[in-house]
């Protein structure tokens, strides 16, 4: 046969195959073919829980080929102490999971941490991480709570007063902790040069040695008041 009838068979030949093809293509399961064989964890996470990123992997991760691997890393990042996730396939069947965990730089209330963006995450045991400043409030204000700290850590530090922490009320009202347990009140005044008050008086609050201090408020216009450790029980407070 020549001619016009070989290409004929030709052609019937080549649409069978592709017909073929297809049927194949259609019925096969890359997920089933194509296992992922190994997952490694990279990025050395301390307090990321490593057996829990491999157990989400197992359940969402079908397949080496068929393993969405954006959804993959957004499920990832929702996980406790899992700032971000950058995932790659490594050829013939490893995934490669590399954990950035949050850098924490302020507590937060009774089981929270601050991370360097700002973002809360937890819970979390506080007494593992009592050296930062304990910020409290509500949530949303842990921005604006940490740069508070920082300006009035800042203001006093020349005085010679540690700032350990800076807590507001729902009213907005807030009180500024010192490392030696006295509270500066300051209202819901957000202006820091009343803090001069303080600053200027501070010698003069050392000298008095009887006591030491329990509260400091600055809540009044033109002076501040303050209570002493034995006075604090009463409410009580000087005037200067």
């Amino acid at each position: 046969m020549t001619g016009p009838g070989l290409r004929l068979l030709a052609g019937m030949g080549l649409a069978g195959a592709l017909v073929l093809g297809f049927s194949l293509w259609l019925h096969f399961d890359p997920d089933q073919h194509l296992p992922i064989g190994s997952i490694q964890i990279t990025g050395e996470p301390r307090h990321a829980d490593t057996d829990a990123i491999l157990e989400q992997v197992r359940a969402h991760a079908p397949g080496f080929v068929g393993t969405d691997l954006e959804v993959l890393r957004e499920e990832l990042q929702a996980m406790p102490w899992v700032d971000a996730v950058q995932l790659r396939r490594r050829w013939p069947d490893t995934l490669e999971i590399h954990v950035t965990e949050p850098v924490p730089v302020a507590q937060w209330g009774d089981d929270h941490l601050v991370d360097r963006h700002g973002r809360l995450f937890g819970p979390v045991d506080l007494a593992d991480w009592d050296f930062l400043p304990a910020l409290a409030g509500e949530d949303g204000r842990q921005v604006v709570l940490m740069h508070r700290y920082l300006e009035v850590s800042a203001r006093l530090a020349d005085a010679g007063f540690e700032v350990v922490g800076v807590h507001e009320g729902k009213r907005h009202d807030w009180t500024i902790h010192l490392a030696d347990g006295a509270e500066v009140l300051m209202g819901r005044d957000v202006n820091l040069n009343r803090l001069g008050q303080l600053v200027r008086a501070a010698p003069a609050l050392r000298a008095r040695e009887e006591a030491p201090i329990a509260r400091v408020d600055l809540r009044y216009p033109h002076g501040l008041a303050v209570a002493w450790a034995e006075e604090a029980d009463n409410n009580g407070g000087n005037a200067r």
